[in-house]
């Protein structure tokens, strides 16, 4: 697979405040990855310099192997940023629609890839209601909708589902796993957990810098030391280390369940280390 992004030794500071501390990374073509990390870990600072709303203090930065800032990169990038809104005195229809045009999608097939994309996002039955008059969580789907209308090759989502509903999350799931089957590259930050490890080829932890990447199961393989077992008749949940279990549930009597830690966990205990090294 070919790299989409790559980032390599990217620093920026304001001031004495330290944004990013010599971050690297790489996204490959038909692969999601997820940026974890605390309120001002600098993911967003991050993903601002891949669609050129900032430049590199030191470092670099490449997508789909050119400059970020040349309009033929950004034309082929879908970016949904964190603090954006759609235009308020259009219709959700008009700002998928005009989204596609924008990025040189011919009219009538501008139309039809709205249309695609309206339907697949939940939005058929308010495609003719103004933004200005939606709810938080619909203002945030027609965003989703107008950053995946053309199908772009790199698509750059920072935070997409917060204000989502539960229903409307699954669908931009789905779509998500559709375009990344489709051979997109796909850079995620999220603070769901679960999230993330549903849809996340590889995940990178960061705080300023990264702190651990890997995929899921490789990050819980490294971190993870311990499963739960939960003794279903008792109800009492037990951490034990990995070569104890056999002969830890071999001792219960009863029903019971051995579960691995979810990423979640994982998470907490490396940025728990992260912060005491």
């Amino acid at each position: 697979m070919d790299a989409a992004i790559e980032v390599e030794g990217l620093s920026r500071s304001y001031g004495k405040v330290v944004a990013l501390e010599g971050v690297s990374l790489k996204v490959m073509r038909g692969e999601l990855v997820s940026l974890l990390g605390p309120n001002g870990a600098g993911k967003t600072t991050l993903v601002k310099h891949l669609y050129c709303e900032l430049r590199p203090q030191s470092g670099s930065v490449r997508v789909l192997g050119g400059d970020p800032c040349d309009r033929r990169v950004r034309l082929r990038l879908g970016v949904a940023p964190q603090e954006a809104t759609p235009f308020m005195d259009l219709t959700v229809f008009d700002n998928v629609y005009y989204a596609a045009r924008i990025r040189g999608v011919p009219g009538s097939k501008a139309k039809a890839m709205a249309e695609e994309t309206v339907r697949a996002l939940g939005l058929w039955e308010h495609r003719d209601k103004y933004v200005i008059d939606l709810s938080g969580g619909l203002k945030r789907r027609t965003l989703i909708a107008m950053a995946v209308v053309h199908r772009p090759e790199v698509l750059i989502l920072d935070e997409p589902t917060t204000g989502l509903d539960p229903e409307a999350r699954r669908e931009l799931w789905d779509l998500l796993r559709q375009l990344k089957g489709e051979g997109r590259a796909i850079l995620l930050t999220t603070h769901y957990m679960e999230e993330a490890e549903a849809l996340s080829d590889r995940v990178y932890f960061i705080n300023r810098k990264v702190i651990a990447e890997g995929t899921p199961a490789e990050l819980r393989k490294r971190f993870a030391y311990y499963y739960e077992v939960v003794d279903l008749e008792e109800g009492r949940v037990y951490k034990v280390r990995e070569d104890e279990v056999r002969d830890f549930v071999s001792r219960l009597r009863g029903r019971f369940e051995v579960r691995a830690p979810s990423l979640e966990e994982v998470y907490l205990e490396v940025m728990k280390g992260a912060q005491g090294a």
